[in-house]
């Protein structure tokens, strides 16, 4: 069995044509980052269906681009593909939440949470979801979203404050 590292963690892609171990090794790769990515896109789009559809799209264009030599890092690749996929697809700032099937049951807080993201800037929400819920470090964010340390930082400490602004409004809202 190969080991895949978990989402945050280097993994180097392939140069030149693939043994057929490369392959396999590919495809545990993606198998194992589908629903970190998929999570990723929802988080950036707040769709379900759509989110399926972009990640599926950025992994066939990391296999494809992979086969070809053309990726370094996949991790990197496919985030920042995922990220630049989901600002292309939403240009406009406002989001209307899909529940997936079966999402009875989810916490007021995490519906306040998804609300609260989804109105950041996309910028600072693409940090914030790369760097708090997929767990990469300031120099991963930036080489995924081509940004310096110092503008991922900015990113981070804006979206950051938006959000507790954000959040606390809402819990008032709702208390009173």
């Amino acid at each position: 069995m190969i080991a895949v590292p978990r989402p945050g963690t280097p993994f180097r892609a392939y140069k030149g044509h693939m043994s057929g171990n490369e392959g396999d090794e590919l495809r545990t790769f993606v198998a194992a980052r589908l629903p970190h990515l998929r999570r990723s896109a929802f988080l950036m789009c707040g769709d379900w269906q759509l989110a399926a559809e972009l990640t599926r799209a950025t992994l066939a264009r990391l296999v494809v681009d992979s086969r070809r030599g053309a990726v370094a890092d996949a991790d990197v690749y496919a985030y920042a593909d995922l990220m630049e996929s989901c600002r292309k697809r939403n240009r406009r700032r406002e989001h209307v939440f899909v529940a997936s099937a079966g999402a009875e049951g989810v916490a007021a807080e995490s519906i306040l949470l998804l609300d609260a993201l989804h109105k950041l800037a996309p910028r600072c929400r693409a940090v914030l979801v790369l760097r708090y819920w997929d767990g990469f470090d300031v120099e991963a964010t930036g080489a995924m979203l081509d940004l310096d340390d110092e503008r991922v930082g900015a990113y981070e400490r804006a979206g950051l404050a938006a959000l507790e602004k954000l959040l606390t409004e809402s819990e008032a809202a709702m208390a009173g």
